[in-house]
């Protein structure tokens, strides 16, 4: 896997100014279990809290101490105990974001698709564990 490939695609991604927002516009309307999970939130800062999150999830590994913690916190605020959220939306979450690369990144291939699956799935399998 090419963790140097993903970080730059991101990077690309985030030059166009909206990578955020074309993610919200487009899991939002990939399964209709996900919008009313967003029915009382403030995008502004849900959109800070996405761009921050794959930043990390991109330019860190997830053995690192901080970034271990960062995630096992999503994990718990997103268990059953409290914001209950499906495990299986994970992958749509994944393929909603791969769907935003694609159409923001000008060197998106199936073989970046590959390295950016590879990349985020260990975060996933973490959050999802702690469910």
């Amino acid at each position: 896997m090419s963790a140097a490939a993903v970080q730059a695609s991101f990077k690309r991604c985030e030059q166009t100014g909206d990578f955020a927002e074309k993610f919200y516009s487009i899991f939002l309307n990939a399964s209709d279990e996900i919008a009313p999970l967003f029915k009382d939130t403030d995008f502004k800062k849900q959109r800070l809290l996405l761009r921050s999150t794959v930043h990390m999830l991109v330019m860190k590994d997830i053995q690192d101490d901080r970034s271990h913690q960062q995630l096992k916190m999503i994990g718990e605020s997103h268990s059953h105990r409290q914001l209950d959220i499906n495990p299986e939306l994970y992958e749509v979450w994944l393929d909603s974001l791969c769907e935003t690369v694609k159409q923001l990144d000008s060197e998106w291939t199936e073989e970046l698709e590959d390295h950016w699956r590879q990349k985020l799935r260990p975060a996933i399998s973490l959050i999802t564990s702690l469910y």
